[in-house]
């Protein structure tokens, strides 16, 4: 017993826990940063600020989703800061940028967001990164068969946001569809922050195309879908997308002009399972509100750092081993999206769901079509992975 609480009274003295989220607080991705953030906090309630027997110190650093400023602030929370474990970011382009510097530090780096195809990529995938986003081409690949199997679109025009996110995400959906036998007419990417869609519009509209394909996040989505129904072409090309297009937190913000938009993810309110269910209660009990991707990203990061340190025993003195405990900690989740785990380049291996825009019980959700299992990275890179 002495022993025991020895052992019990150095975890207490121990100095606390630092994780550093690097997010986009202002900006056109602003809500992704909120959102995921209030997922991690969510999470750090439920555990009592703790987890390994040591308190959690939580600093945040707002990255604005801009490269530079993502440099300068991540280097102050590694450097000055001594922070433990990293969280971020929401970004692609800050994701590319930030991952030499991740990679030389060893600093545990755990990305809930951004999604480009090449940050766990055997080319750039680092021992330090690992990522609980599906990739660009995990979501957006197998909605290219899909479409072909379930729908009658055969000729699609492609519209997405000029950035890394944007083109690798329809790039993905473009590979997917032509290699399901469909055809692309037209590919058109407007600026990231584009408030008038109206001349981008023009240009799908005056196609001979059965859908739209499209792939736009945060401000610039609400934008987008709300200005798509306005322009009135939906009934002639109606629109499908990436999940983001939709998420359930924006959907309150586009309304009506949501419905019926059917777009592939890793995660919607909706999933009926135990552990979705009290996270959405627990999250509308706080927030007022349901969860978004983005807060279940938030949530599962924590989920996911909390149950390494628990088998660490709050142990963090070889980074070896907090590598491995955070790659076998994955598969030990019960997570609102269901079962996962890391692949080899510790990438999630997740569920994707076909989901519907609908209005249910007075509120704007995302109703499952078809769930997806254990989709992996390695097998829908192969169009643009040769090695």
């Amino acid at each position: 017993m002495l022993l025991a609480s020895a052992g019990e009274d150095s975890l207490a003295q121990a100095p606390a826990i630092k994780i550093g989220l690097l997010l986009p607080y202002t900006g056109v991705l602003s809500v992704q940063g909120i959102d995921t953030t209030n997922g991690f906090e969510l999470y750090l309630t439920k555990i009592g600020r703790k987890a390994g027997g040591r308190a959690i110190e939580v600093l945040k650093e707002d990255d604005e989703a801009k490269p530079d400023i993502a440099l300068t602030k991540i280097k102050k929370l590694v450097e000055r800061d001594h922070v433990d474990f990293l969280v971020g970011p929401v970004s692609s382009v800050v994701a590319v940028a930030i991952r030499s510097y991740v990679h030389e530090q060893q600093t545990p780096l755990i990305v809930p967001v951004a999604f480009t195809r090449v940050l766990t990529s055997p080319q750039q995938a680092s021992p330090s990164i690992f990522r609980i986003a599906e990739t660009t081409d995990q979501s957006n690949y197998p909605m290219g068969a899909w479409m072909m199997k379930n729908t009658k679109y055969r000729r699609v025009v492609v519209m997405a946001t000029d950035f890394v996110a944007g083109r690798h995400a329809v790039e993905a959906f473009i590979a997917g569809f032509k290699a399901a036998g469909g055809e692309i007419v037209k590919e058109i990417y407007p600026p990231l922050n584009t408030p008038d869609f109206a001349p981008y519009l023009a240009q799908a509209g005056a196609e001979k195309a059965d859908a739209v394909y499209a792939w736009f996040a945060g401000a610039d989505a609400i934008r987008f879908v709300k200005q798509y129904r306005e322009y009135g072409i939906g009934e002639k090309m109606p629109l499908t997308g990436h999940a983001v297009l939709v998420d359930d937190t924006i959907m309150p913000a586009v309304g009506d002009a949501a419905l019926g938009i059917v777009t592939m993810g890793s995660y919607t309110s909706t999933l009926d399972n135990p552990e979705n269910k009290a996270f959405v209660a627990e999250y509308d009990k706080r927030y007022k509100t349901w969860p978004s991707r983005y807060s279940d990203a938030g949530w599962m990061t924590l989920e996911l750092i909390a149950q390494a340190l628990d088998d660490l025993k709050g142990d963090l003195s070889h980074r070896d081993k907090v590598r491995e405990a955070l790659k076998n900690a994955l598969p030990k989740l019960k997570t609102p999206r269901g079962h996962l785990e890391f692949d080899q380049y510790r990438q999630v291996i997740t569920p994707i769901y076909v989901t519907r825009a609908e209005k249910v019980g007075g509120r704007y959700v995302n109703t499952v079509i078809e769930r997806i299992p254990n989709v992996r990275q390695e097998d829908v890179w192969g169009w643009w992975n040769k090695k």
